[in-house]
């Protein structure tokens, strides 16, 4: 009895872990979609790598799970430096995603070509 009681946690264990990896794969199509619906190249340039204002960060190949979370904190509902990013037209911008939609923009931004020096992609033998 004690067998079967462990195989069946197992088993449910194992069924959580696939459905949250598939819950959260990213869909770089989809992301490319949503960057040119959304008008983020009017800020942050055509290649998201030439932003038009200094001020603003080049996003091109940055790491998706930064990207990701950092959208996560243009859409708090209470932005304070503690907590949440501080800038009403990004809050604007990301606030109509989901969270899958947010997985989405991250994975197709990262994957672009930054002209920043990344040490991490310099070891990485991807195209």
């Amino acid at each position: 009895m004690n067998q079967l009681f462990a195989r069946m946690s197992l088993l449910g264990v194992a069924a959580a872990l696939a459905a949250l990896g598939t819950a959260h794969a990213a869909d770089l199509k989809k992301g490319e979609d949503l960057v040119n619906q959304g008008g983020c190249i009017a800020c942050h340039g055509a290649g998201l790598d030439k932003p038009v204002s200094p001020t603003y960060p080049i996003i091109a190949g940055q790491p998706e799970s930064y990207l990701f979370h950092a959208m996560q904190q243009y859409q708090a509902k209470h932005q304070t430096p503690l907590y949440g990013r501080d800038n009403p037209i990004m809050a604007g911008m990301v606030a109509r995603f989901d969270a899958q939609q947010l997985h989405d923009i991250a994975a197709y931004v990262s994957s672009l070509k930054s002209p920043l020096y990344e040490p991490d992609k310099a070891r990485d033998p991807r195209p």
